[in-house]
């Protein structure tokens, strides 16, 4: 069982982490694209990420900027030591 602090407190880091997507996902500027927050580990500091969609025009994926998604978490939320993205 998770204590209720230590979930309170993942509750508020996960709540940071998907306020940051929302703001990211219009940057893409790719039609359809979906950036979600699967699981945050305040144990290890992990959070997985889903990425879904593309460009209809081309052959670019979100994942593409993935590693400039992980950095602008990791920059904006100290708490999260890692950020794995699933597409």
């Amino acid at each position: 069982m998770i204590p209720l602090r230590s979930r309170n407190r993942s509750q508020g880091i996960e709540a940071r982490i998907s306020a940051i997507l929302i703001e990211v996902e219009p940057l893409l500027r790719m039609d359809h694209c979906r950036l979600e927050l699967v699981e945050f580990s305040a144990d290890t500091g992990v959070a997985l990420l889903a990425i879904a969609g593309g460009c209809p025009d081309c052959d670019v994926s979100p994942a593409t900027f993935s590693a400039a998604i992980q950095a602008h978490i990791m920059m904006r939320v100290p708490e999260v030591k890692e950020v794995r993205i699933s597409c």
